[in-house]
Parts: C-alpha cells; sequence; structure tokens
C-alpha cells in the first residue's frame, strides 16, 4: 500500500501503474458507496493471498481495518505516519514483522495549514532523530508539543465568542472545514435512482439514500466541469446536511466525467 499527501499525487500514481488489473485506487474522489467495493476486494485479496497494490490518500488512515505486509509512506504529519504504519502487519501475522518506508515524492503535494506546520514538522524531527525513535511515545509527545506552539487552534476567535455568550457569531464563524466545497452525485450504481426519488420528495430518509454515492468538491472545481449541472438550489436545511453545503450537483455517467472529477472508471 502507497499513501500519499493529496488526491491528485494518487492519481498520478495511478495512472503510472497503467492497466495493472492488481492496482486499487482509494480517496474522497471515491464515493463512499465505491469505497466500500474497493475496501471489500482488497481485503479479499488479502487474506486471499492474491496480489494487490492499493494507492491511497489519508482516507485509508482513519477507521480503515486493513492489514499490509509492505506500506510506503509519503512523508506528512507524524501522527499521520502512524496512523499509516498501523495500517501494516496490523494482526501480527506477519514472518518478517511487516515493512514500512517513509519518502519523499518529488513532486508531492499537501494540503495547507496545519497539515503543513506538521509535515514540516515531523521533517525537522526524521531529520534529527535516529529511525528507532519513532517507536518512542516521547518523540509524538514533543511533535504535538511543538505543533500547538505553531499553530493557532483559534483564529477565529470561537472561544471567545462562546465566553461573551455571542452565539449567532460563533455559528457564523464556525466552520469544521472551512473549504468551501460542493455535494457532487456521481453516477454509481443506485445513484440516478436515490437521486430522482430525493429531488421528487425530499426527506432525511432519502438524502441518507443519496449520501452513499456524494462526494465533495472544492466549488471551483464542480463548476469548471463542462460535465457538472446543478440539479437542486440548495441540499436539505440542517440536520440534514452540514452548513458548509449549499448546494447539490450531479455529473452525468460517462468514463470521460469519470476521470475528469477523479472517479475511476
Amino acid at each position: 500500500m502507497v499513501v500519499l499527501n493529496a488526491r491528485k499525487d494518487a492519481l498520478a500514481l495511478l495512472e503510472a501503474l497503467g492497466d495493472d488489473p492488481h492496482a486499487f485506487h482509494l480517496s474522497a474522489l471515491l464515493c463512499p458507496a465505491h469505497r466500500r467495493e474497493v475496501l471489500a476486494e482488497v481485503r479479499r485479496r488479502l487474506r486471499s493471498g492474491e496480489p494487490v497494490r492499493l494507492v491511497s490518500t489519508q482516507v485509508v488512515e482513519a477507521g480503515v481495518d486493513l492489514d499490509f505486509p509492505e506500506v510506503w509512506r509519503a512523508v506528512g504529519p507524524l501522527d499521520r505516519v502512524v496512523q499509516a504504519a498501523g495500517r501494516c502487519n496490523r494482526e501480527g501475522q506477519q514472518p518478517s514483522g511487516g515493512q514500512v518506508v517513509l519518502f519523499e515524492p518529488q513532486e508531492g503535494r499537501s494540503p495547507s495549514g496545519p497539515y503543513q506546520e506538521g509535515m514540516g514538522l515531523a521533517r525537522l524531527l526524521l531529520n534529527r532523530e535516529d529511525p528507532e525513535r519513532l517507536h518512542d511515545p516521547g518523540l509524538y509527545r514533543e511533535y504535538f508539543q511543538l505543533l500547538f506552539q505553531g499553530v493557532n487552534t483559534d483564529a477565529h476567535r470561537i472561544q471567545d465568542l462562546r465566553r461573551e455568550m455571542s452565539f449567532p457569531k460563533v455559528a457564523e464563524r464556525y466552520r469544521l472545514i472551512r473549504d468551501d466545497t460542493v455535494p457532487v452525485v456521481v453516477p454509481y450504481e443506485g445513484a440516478k435512482e436515490a437521486l430522482e426519488a430525493f429531488l421528487t420528495a425530499p426527506s432525511l430518509e432519502a438524502f441518507r439514500t443519496l449520501q452513499p454515492y456524494l462526494v465533495n468538491l472544492y466549488r471551483r472545481e464542480a463548476h469548471r466541469s463542462p460535465f457538472a449541472e446543478e440539479v437542486a438550489n440548495s441540499c436539505p436545511p440542517a440536520p440534514l446536511s452540514p452548513p458548509h453545503t449549499k448546494s447539490c450537483s450531479q455529473i452525468p455517467s460517462s468514463p470521460t466525467t469519470s476521470l475528469r472529477t477523479g472517479q475511476k472508471a
């Protein structure tokens, strides 16, 4: 398994592998229904000992139970590196103990903000310390102490506003994910039927049925695509959707559309 810091890096590596029948892709560009199918096939191959090469982003590092004999992880924040390492010899069944390799992509990208800060700090510690210190919990204590010294955890004064009980301003300023994203329905399996049912009779149940076929794209990416078509002026009001999503789009089904949106055909 190879874990990269950015979706574009993962797609570039996947393209470089060509038509390798043993290569699989996992990222937030795949809708949840597609990710579940990929994970099921990857797990089946791992259990049966068949060849499998998974190219992934950080999406594999949270709540995904995989056990690879070898994991390659692009240098990133130290806590993310440990999460990736946890997918190597997870069940302790590898006679050799498994292998984790950290590498620097030649043209690697990374998310901005705290992620990039953590990445720079991880490089500093990795260059300074012996690799064996990666097994020392004290290294991660030092990492987080240094990280929180350099990152403003309340840049938008949320805590001050809470103390002032100015909750309307808290609601206005607070965003768990600040990027301007838009939910996009991808043409996968039952997506068309789920979308039609939601548009015909919007409800919480209909939206939940539609969710497995949604991916979040930056608004500029969705609007730039010649294949994107806006099908609703707004998503369901809270609590049906997060407050930062304001419109839904559908992308007509075709191999070209899938490639342009990052959905591997």
